[in-house]
C-alpha cells in the first residue's frame, strides 16, 4: 500500500512540472499579452482580387444598346402595296375659257368653249392609274387624261380666233382635245402600319389642240401647244381599320417667266374598301385646274381649263 501512493505522488508531481514548462514557453512567445487574452487565428495570405469592371448605366447604357429595327407594316393596304393597277370611271364637269391673239399683236376675243362653241360641259370616261413602290419608301405614280370634245354653235357676236375673224350668226364646228400624262414621285417621310405621308415632285406632259371652222368654207382657225410642266406633290394614306383606307393627294405649282404665266393644281381624295387582300373598290373625287397665259409668242393668248367630278374605281394590287 505504501508503494502505491508513493508512485501516484511521483506521477502527479511529474504532470505538474510538465504543465508549468508549457506555460513558460507560451509566456516567452508572447511576453506583452495579458493573462487570459485569447489569441486570434491568423488569416491565410491570399492574392489580391483584380478591380471590378465598370458597368455603364443610365444614358451611356442606352447609347450603347443597339436599337431594334421598326417592324414593317403587315396589314394589306395601300401602304403595303408594291404594285397597283387602278381603273376608274370618271363623271366630270368641264369648264374652258380661252383667248387666242392674232400674229400681228391684235387681241383676240375671250370666249367660253362650252357656251360660245357649243362643246359639252360633261365628260364620262375610263381612266387608268399605275403605282410602283421602289423598295419601301419610294413610290412612282402614273396618271392619264385624254379629253376630246366637239360641238357646233351659231355665233351671237363676232369672234376673233387667232388671225381668223368669224362674223356674227356664222355656224362654227369646233374641236378641243386635251391630253395629259403625269409622272409623280414621292418619298415616304412617315410610314407606319396605319399612316403614310410622302413628299415629292411631278412631271406633267400636256398637249392641247383647238380648231374652229365654218362648214364648206375656207374659214378655219387652229391652235396647238405642247410642253412639260412641273409641280410639287404630297400624298397621304390612312388605314382606318383592316378593310377601310382613306387616301388624299395634292399637286401644285405656279410660275412666271418673261411675262408668261403658268399654273397647275391637281387635288384628289378617295375612300376604298379592301374586299380581298389584293382587290379593293371605292369612290373618290378629283379637281384639276390649269392656267396658261402666253405673251409675245405665236400663238399668244391664254387658256384656262378646269375639270372636276366624282369617280368609281376598282384596284388590283400586290
Amino acid at each position: 500500500m505504501r508503494g502505491w501512493w508513493i508512485g501516484a505522488a511521483c506521477l502527479a508531481a511529474s504532470a505538474a512540472l510538465h504543465a508549468q514548462g508549457s506555460v513558460e514557453q507560451a509566456s516567452a512567445a508572447a511576453p506583452n499579452r495579458s493573462a487570459g487574452e485569447v489569441s486570434a487565428p491568423v488569416a491565410p495570405v491570399t492574392q489580391a482580387a483584380p478591380p471590378l469592371r465598370r458597368i455603364p448605366v443610365g444614358d451611356a447604357a442606352r447609347r450603347r444598346r443597339p436599337r431594334a429595327a421598326r417592324p414593317e407594316p403587315l396589314t394589306p393596304s395601300p401602304i403595303t402595296d408594291h404594285f397597283a393597277l387602278r381603273g376608274s370611271y370618271f363623271l366630270g364637269h368641264v369648264a374652258t375659257r380661252a383667248q387666242f391673239d392674232s400674229a400681228n399683236g391684235g387681241a383676240g376675243t375671250a370666249f367660253s368653249a362650252e357656251q360660245t362653241l357649243g362643246l359639252s360641259g360633261r365628260t364620262s370616261q375610263a381612266r387608268p392609274e399605275l403605282i410602283f413602290r421602289l423598295e419601301q419608301r419610294n413610290r412612282l405614280r402614273l396618271n392619264f387624261l385624254d379629253l376630246r370634245r366637239s360641238g357646233e354653235a351659231r355665233l351671237s357676236a363676232p369672234l376673233q380666233f387667232g388671225d381668223q375673224l368669224f362674223k356674227a350668226s356664222a355656224v362654227l364646228q369646233s374641236e378641243l382635245d386635251w391630253r395629259q400624262t403625269d409622272f409623280t414621285y414621292t418619298y415616304s417621310v412617315i410610314r407606319t402600319d396605319r399612316f403614310e405621308l410622302g413628299l415629292g415632285a411631278a412631271l406633267h406632259l400636256i398637249q392641247a389642240e383647238a380648231s374652229s371652222q365654218v362648214p364648206h368654207s375656207p374659214q378655219r382657225a387652229m391652235y396647238s401647244e405642247a410642253g412639260p410642266f412641273v409641280t410639287f406633290a404630297a400624298d397621304g394614306t390612312v388605314r382606318i381599320d383592316r378593310h377601310w383606307s382613306l387616301t388624299a393627294r395634292g399637286q401644285y405649282f405656279k410660275m412666271t417667266i418673261n411675262d408668261n404665266d403658268g399654273m397647275l393644281g391637281i387635288y384628289h381624295a378617295d375612300l376604298q374598301y379592301r374586299w380581298r387582300a389584293n382587290f379593293a373598290v371605292g369612290a373618290g373625287y378629283e379637281y384639276e385646274r390649269v392656267y396658261v397665259d402666253l405673251l409675245h409668242t405665236d400663238p399668244s393668248g391664254f387658256v384656262q381649263f378646269e375639270v372636276s367630278g366624282p369617280e368609281l374605281f376598282a384596284r388590283l394590287s400586290f
